[in-house]
């Protein structure tokens, strides 16, 4: 008994190590790290075996490392469309006096459109003469 209380206080300490010291992205490894551990936890708790043991670590990792992948990727989404988002508008700083035609520069508020959430922004509206 004192085995497993001595592995569960270890695992979890390491899942907080891990989780804690881990820089921006690599969710993929932390997610399979943490399943794995938590994994081979629930196992032990259920079979009280090695077989379970080892069965629930794998069941973890795979399931840990799908869970952080769409982490990932999610956040590499929100990324690009960012990316995309600030090019698509050129800001006043951009244009000088001699490439506007009459006009100015209006501040639009952040609404949604077509179901994606765009930031304020500034648009050029110009004015016919």
């Amino acid at each position: 008994m004192k085995k497993i209380i001595t592995l569960t206080v270890l695992v979890v300490a390491a899942g907080f190590f891990l989780v804690s010291c881990a820089s921006e992205g690599y969710n993929t490894q932390k997610g399979a790290a943490i399943g794995a551990g938590l994994g081979a936890i629930a196992g032990q708790v259920i079979g009280h075996d090695t077989a379970s043991t080892l069965i629930g670590a794998a069941v973890g990792t795979l399931v840990g490392g799908i869970g952080g992948n769409a982490v990932d990727q999610h956040v590499t989404n929100q990324q690009k469309a960012g990316t995309a988002q600030a090019g698509a508008y050129p800001s006043s700083s951009q244009v000088t006096p001699q490439d506007q035609p009459p006009g100015q520069w209006v501040e639009v508020p952040g609404q949604w459109i077509g179901g994606k959430w765009v930031p304020a922004h500034k648009v050029w509206v110009p004015v016919n003469p």
